[in-house]
């Protein structure tokens, strides 16, 4: 639906919202004597709705609240008058759901996912990317922290850390691996799996990120994939896995099979590195030989 009310109207980031606001209802900014950001008055409803806007809240705040009140005019089940909070801790489920809703559509409106890829492939680093999003768009932090990276097609993951590089907050790509726990300390060993690591600060914020490399495989070995797999079986004592070995290698395939073939093999070497009990089969001398060749016979399979 975000996407939609920026074709209609022609609009790419940063987007003026004050003039694409007054296309849905009627705008006036406030200074709320309580704790609101928004309300929009007649959602739904015969005339035209009234959007308010609580003028005392910061810019960036202000400006995401614009955009979460667009997104209840623009989302047909949301009706009535929602007075709105950003934050909506301590209300009931069904009001908390269309608050999630509305927040959604705001990030897409503001960072839209499209834009997004574009503006990685042009920046040199994690922290250029952040960097230009956050001038382009004038978002808070946290809210372009939490957008910016779930939508990317490489595997990454960035994580906020304190003084002690302990790990306060994570996002990461559908791609990626899963991030380091809350207050787990971290570093540029954190993941086995060849990667590109970044350290920076913004504003204050420390950050660190992990955007994972595709792995070229040379294929060497000119046997079938089940003689090379039933060595490495054999070598290792694994007979017992072979299935389970079978599945993850085919799940990780799958979940990446979008990709370069250089990108599905560093996806399977990256899920089996993170995989105890399976470290026997990483480290024999053929495993890539076997995950290079897997590959190939299944990207042949989804053409």
């Amino acid at each position: 639906m975000a996407n939609r009310v920026l074709a209609i109207h022609k609009v790419t980031p940063p987007c003026d919202l004050d003039h694409l606001a007054v296309h849905y209802g009627d705008l006036e900014y406030h200074a709320f004597p309580f704790a609101v950001d928004g309300i929009t008055i007649g959602v739904g409803g015969g005339a035209r709705p009234k959007i308010l806007i609580n003028s005392t809240i910061p810019l960036t705040r202000r400006k995401f609240t614009l955009a979460h009140e667009i997104g209840h005019i623009v989302i047909p089940w949301h009706t009535g008058t929602i007075v709105s909070h950003i934050d909506p801790d301590g209300v009931d489920v069904a009001y908390r759901e269309m608050e999630a809703e509305a927040n959604r559509f705001a990030a897409e409106l503001l960072m839209p996912t499209t834009w997004l890829i574009k503006e990685f492939g042009h920046a040199g680093s994690v922290q250029q990317y952040f960097r230009s999003v956050l001038a382009k768009v004038g978002t808070s932090k946290e809210a372009t922290f939490y957008k910016i990276f779930r939508d990317l097609p490489c595997p990454l993951i960035c994580v906020q850390v304190d003084h002690a590089s302990r790990v306060l907050n994570s996002q990461r790509s559908t791609s990626a691996p899963y991030p380091p726990d809350r207050d787990e300390f971290i570093g540029p060993e954190t993941f086995k799996s060849e990667h590109r690591f970044e350290s920076f600060e913004l504003d204050g914020q420390r950050y660190c990120s992990w955007v994972f490399i595709g792995r070229e495989i040379e294929e060497l070995d000119h046997r079938p994939w089940r003689e090379v797999y039933s060595q490495i079986l054999d070598d290792t004592g694994m007979k017992a896995s072979l299935q389970s070995i079978s599945a993850i290698l085919a799940a990780a395939f799958h979940k990446s099979k979008s990709q370069t073939e250089a990108e599905i093999c560093g996806a399977i070497i990256r899920t089996f590195d993170d995989r105890e009990g399976y470290q026997a089969v990483r480290q024999h001398p053929l495993f890539e030989q076997y995950v290079i060749k897997r590959v190939k016979e299944l990207r042949l399979r989804v053409r």
